[in-house]
């Protein structure tokens, strides 16, 4: 027996997660795959401690795909839409994850602090993975998703409504931007490079939060769809005629 529509959907989401985590993961563990760097970089900035470490930027994004799934929506709490929104997070993060650790080992370029990491012998291995930035890319990612959220999932106008989603917006790019920055201030990444994972993280949460919220909604009754439309339901009628 096939599987059913549902089921098939399913399989594809989760099948998303999983390949794409599996497959980022092996490109993190991965050298540059040619000698000479596609992309160069001066590499003559001194070698600094991170001020954001990477098990933050992992357990924020984490956390941030949480929020999406537990936080009530439009309809009540813990309910289908969560469902979707903990794949659609989940799926933006391993996405954004797998291109970006590929395209490191693809491009291949030196970090600003190359010599100086290579001199000491810090972390070879990363040393030529400047671009794009990861921290950028999921700091977005979690940022840009959470935003999507607060807008879309909480339909109200009123003035304070407004300015309290105004601010949840405000504060989440916000503490994007100071993830993306302290890239450049460690001297981890070229402006270049952080502006690159932004646009990539921002672009993996806005497509899978549409696939999921608004291209992956189950098929609706005419009623149900004249309750968001706010329009009276459409009955019809199949009558036979008898000669």
């Amino acid at each position: 027996m096939l599987l059913s529509a549902s089921w098939q959907r399913e399989v594809i989401d989760w099948s998303i997660i999983g390949s794409t985590a599996v497959g980022g993961g092996l490109c993190a563990k991965s050298y540059p795959l040619f000698d000479k760097p596609l992309i160069g970089g001066p590499g003559n900035k001194p070698y600094k401690e991170d001020q954001i470490p990477n098990s933050w930027v992992f357990a924020g994004g984490l956390a941030g795909v949480g929020l999406a799934s537990l936080l009530p929506n439009r309809d009540g709490w813990l309910n289908d839409r969560s469902y979707r929104h903990l794949k659609g997070g989940l799926q933006a993060l391993t996405v954004g994850f797998l291109i970006k650790d590929f395209a490191k080992i693809f491009f291949g370029r030196p970090r600003p602090d190359y010599h100086d990491r290579m001199s000491q012998q810090i972390e070879v291995r990363k040393a030529r993975k400047s671009f794009p930035s990861g921290h950028a890319t999921h700091a977005f990612t979690t940022a840009t998703y959470l935003g999507l959220y607060t807008w879309d999932e909480w339909k109200c106008d009123e003035p304070l409504a407004l300015a309290a989603k105004s601010g949840i917006t405000a504060l989440l790019a916000a503490g994007a931007g100071y993830v993306a920055y302290s890239r450049i201030a460690d001297n981890r990444h070229y402006p270049c490079d952080v502006i690159a994972g932004s646009i990539l993280g921002a672009g993996t949460a806005l497509f899978f939060y549409s696939y999921q919220q608004w291209w992956g909604n189950p098929d609706t009754t005419g009623e149900e769809l004249a309750q968001t439309s706010n329009l009276p339901p459409i009955s019809i009628q199949l009558v036979s005629i008898r000669f």
